[in-house]
């Protein structure tokens, strides 16, 4: 990386009040967060929303949902998963009685 990026990488960032919460600090300081739980952003909004421009407000409220999309994604395959599952057992179960029956 040369100078010119580092200058540019750091004067990109915004100036942070010291009363700001990082990602990293949420993360490390309550339990089950993580950069793939919305939760995470949901309270680094919490935390940061008195001095977070509205254009960071929007991009975080954007990760939200996309994240909590995904995990909604995610249930349904499982539930789908899970019926396909429990509707086999009954199959089987009918089955071994039928089979019960004829003995």
């Amino acid at each position: 990386m040369s100078d010119l990026d580092i200058i540019n990488s750091i004067t990109a960032e915004p100036i942070r009040p010291s009363t700001h919460v990082s990602l990293e600090e949420i993360i490390n300081s309550v339990p089950m967060m993580a950069l793939n739980n919305p939760a995470t952003y949901a309270l680094y909004l919490h935390y940061n929303n008195k001095h977070l421009e509205e254009d960071e407000k929007k991009k975080v409220n954007k990760i939200i949902e996309k994240l909590k999309n995904e995990r909604s994604d995610a249930m349904k395959k499982n539930i789908e998963y899970i019926e396909r599952d429990k509707e086999e057992r009954e199959r089987l179960d009918q089955m071994e009685k039928l089979i019960e029956e004829t003995e």
